[in-house]
């Protein structure tokens, strides 16, 4: 904390400072609308930490004089906030000019380490967080980033050595469990990557990147059902997210995968005659009604459509009856077919389709 009336002096080089923090209209050093810029961020920053700044802008450098509150917040937390924000390069800017001041500092070392590894700057993070581990040896959140940025730098083995190191110190970091998984699974080690993950669900059950990388272990394993389980639980946690969409990828390549092992011959008899009714439905209809019953089941399917199961338990708002999952998806195929002949589905039902085709040929139906 500091004490009332302390000043601070900082010194950046203006070819050191972040030109994509200012409007474009501002980026060009020497001019007025650059020094008018540079001054109203910095004062902006340094009024978040408490007490006031006075920023002299020249053609070379930037002078920074900040007086500080001592009832003010931390300097690195309002930072911190910046990086909760995503504000990368602002909270970088910031932890490099605190970083003149406090050098030593485990919470400005350990976030800079972490922002610059997050942005693709990993040869300096793990400086940055090397010296930090020789200042906080016992420190497993410190120790988990470094295991990360070697990690990111390919560097497996030594990465996988550190966050082994920051287990020791915290056998319950989920993060460390986490990452150390990421290493054994490049390394081809899936048994004992799979105990890591494991343990990093029990502690952090709704991380959706932990249950989507236990969901892969699993499937390296040949654990289909249980890998399958985690990815509807990522999806059911938010399908709105990127590890969503890689959940339902993954759902629907072990639904073809299972659908084809039922298929010795090459096509299975339940898609083709299913797809003829799809065929033999459409027929009958809009192009309208098509759409929206094609478009009612893909919203149903974002959460998986259980297809090696028979029984009739799905009903649609848009077409009368119960429905197998397996006789939605031919719908649904059938439809997109009519709608758009070149889209993928993330299914493969082109033999039985064209089976079906051929079968309702010269009886004047759609397809």
């Amino acid at each position: 904390m500091a004490t009332e009336g302390e000043e601070y002096s900082y010194l950046i080089s203006v070819e050191d400072f972040d030109k994509s923090l200012l409007p474009p209209e501002a980026r060009t050093p020497g001019t007025e609308a650059f020094d008018r810029e540079v001054s109203a961020l910095l004062e902006r920053e340094f009024h978040s930490f408490g007490g006031r700044a006075r920023i002299v802008v020249d053609t070379s450098s930037i002078s920074v004089t900040w007086h500080a509150d001592p009832k003010g917040p931390d300097a690195v937390e309002s930072v911190v906030r910046r990086l909760q924000q995503g504000q990368y390069a602002l909270a970088i800017q910031m932890l490099e000019i605190l970083r003149q001041r406090r050098p030593d500092d485990i919470g400005v070392l350990y976030n800079l380490g972490m922002a610059l590894s997050d942005v693709g700057r990993v040869e300096e993070a793990e400086q940055l967080l090397r010296h930090a581990v020789e200042i906080a040896p016992a420190d497993a959140n410190v120790m988990t980033a470094l295991g990360v940025a070697l990690l990111r730098r390919g560097q497996d083995s030594e990465a996988a050595s550190v966050l082994r190191d920051a287990l020791a110190a915290a056998p319950d970091n989920a993060w460390a469990h986490q990452n150390l998984a990421a290493c054994l699974l490049r390394a081809g080690e899936t048994a004992e990557a799979e105990r890591h993950l494991s343990r990093a669900v029990e502690l952090n059950p709704s991380d959706q990147k932990v249950l989507f990388g236990l969901g892969q272990a699993l499937l390296a394993l040949d654990r289909l059902s249980e890998a399958d389980e985690l990815f509807v639980k990522v999806i059911e946690l938010d399908n709105r997210t990127d590890i969503a969409d890689a959940a339902k990828d993954e759902r629907r390549k072990l639904a073809q995968q299972s659908f084809r092992k039922k298929a010795p011959s090459g096509v299975r008899p339940d898609a083709v005659m299913y797809c003829l009714d799809a065929i033999q439905k459409y027929s009958k209809m809009t192009r309208e009604e098509v759409q929206r019953i094609a478009f009612e089941i893909a919203v149903l399917g974002q959460r998986g459509l259980d297809t090696n199961d028979s029984a009739q338990k799905y009903h649609l708002r848009s077409l009368p009856g119960q429905y197998s999952g397996l006789h939605l998806v031919c719908l649904m195929y059938a439809g997109f077919k009519i709608l758009t002949p070149e889209a993928d589905m993330g299914f493969d039902l082109s033999k039985e389709y064209e089976v079906a085709k051929s079968m309702s040929a010269g009886k004047g139906t759609a397809g």
